[in-house]
């Protein structure tokens, strides 16, 4: 059996911190089925970039991530994370160019 990872990027602000430890608690809890079949979902975040070292921005770190992803999650609530549009406009042309 030949093992599959799809790649899992979680876009939200910081004031859906809750919902954000639910939907990985969530991710964590369906690899240990899925784990069984082969399947590996590779959850991304924002989260893990803090400590990343990048010649331009950090929002760049993630604009790349996003590219490497097969499926983007944004959440939203009262308000739209500062790089937001930037990451929903790259992932649209990316869906264009498929």
């Amino acid at each position: 059996m030949s093992n599959q990872n799809l790649k899992i990027f979680l876009a939200s602000s910081s004031e859906l911190k809750e919902d954000r430890d639910q939907f990985e608690i969530f991710i964590n809890r369906q690899n240990k089925k899925y784990i069984k079949q082969g399947i590996f979902l590779e959850l991304v975040i924002w989260e893990d970039f803090l400590d990343a070292m990048s010649r331009t921005r950090l929002q760049d770190e993630y604009n790349k991530a996003i590219k490497e992803c097969d499926v983007v999650v944004s959440l939203f609530k009262t308000k739209v994370g500062q790089y937001t549009e930037e990451e929903l406009g790259k992932l649209l042309r990316r869906i264009i160019s498929l």
